[in-house]
């Protein structure tokens, strides 16, 4: 429905969210990223309920979904964004409106390659150990496959709406 910019997270979604409690439950993160977009925020704030308010929860920009053209993928504003989820910091996010969305431009795949890369750039220089991302599916199996190298063919496969998967990340210089 070209009329919906960032739709909440639909009832379905909300369950499938909560199946994830008995698995996060167990997880102890220091920090959750998120989505700028409500549908993957959500996600994280139902699956991981239990540290909500005790750990950081930070949206950002390079875990979005393939930007431009669909109004689905272009994000609320930060002033509404807070409102909705006050727990949740907006400080990265460089304007309050969406000026990466475009109404007649969609990101080329390398552009969601480059975010995802941009990214783990980002998250390497973080002190936190343990980190949940809570993003979607198209950037994740970008991530996986052009960002990534995997031991486990499986990391490279779709991800299925309300799927999460733990992973251990370890960087290396180009040189080693």
């Amino acid at each position: 429905m070209p009329e919906v910019v960032d739709p909440p997270l639909t009832e379905l979604g909300r369950q499938q969210a909560a199946g994830l409690q008995n698995r996060a439950v167990d997880l102890s993160p220091s920090l959750i990223v998120v989505s700028p977009l409500s549908r993957a925020t959500k996600t994280a704030l139902i699956a991981f309920e239990h540290v909500v308010g005790e750990v950081p929860i930070i949206a950002h920009e390079d875990t979005r979904e393939k930007i431009g053209v669909h109004t689905c993928d272009m994000r609320h504003s930060v002033r509404e964004a807070k409102v909705e989820y006050p727990t949740v910091d907006y400080s990265l996010l460089q304007s309050d409106v969406d000026d990466l969305w475009s109404a007649d431009k969609r990101e080329s795949s390398q552009g969601v390659s480059d975010r995802a890369y941009s990214f783990m750039e980002w998250l390497r220089t973080r002190p936190e150990e343990e980190v949940v991302v809570a993003s979607h599916s198209g950037w994740l199996l970008t991530l996986f496959n052009t960002v990534l190298t995997c031991d486990c063919e499986d990391l490279k496969t779709w991800f299925a709406t309300g799927e999460m998967r733990s992973v251990l990340i370890s960087y290396s210089d180009i040189s080693e």
